[in-house]
């Protein structure tokens, strides 16, 4: 599980997206300056080989998710993005 204070590395997809490397994990953050809902979620190993298609993204370096995305980003966990699905 993520917090504010987990450092991640970030890959911007020239679009919304973030793409949020961490020891615990990979997520993706859906920038809300870029017209995203400011949530970050996990991403599957499918969904993360997948990521940027035939594009390439952007490294933006190494960050505390507070200090990229902000205090009011909202972080998903798999088991909230699941019940959100089925709501």
């Amino acid at each position: 599980m993520i917090t504010l204070d987990t450092i991640a590395e970030f890959t911007w997809d020239f679009g919304s997206r973030f793409l949020l490397e961490t020891p615990e994990g990979t997520y993706v953050w859906s920038d809300p300056e870029y017209g995203g809902d400011n949530t970050i979620r996990p991403l599957t190993k499918e969904e993360v080989e997948n990521f940027f298609g035939d594009f390439w993204g952007r490294s933006k370096g190494s960050h505390k998710v507070r200090d990229y995305c902000g205090d009011n980003v909202k972080i998903l966990q798999a088991q909230q993005e699941s019940s959100n699905e089925n709501s």
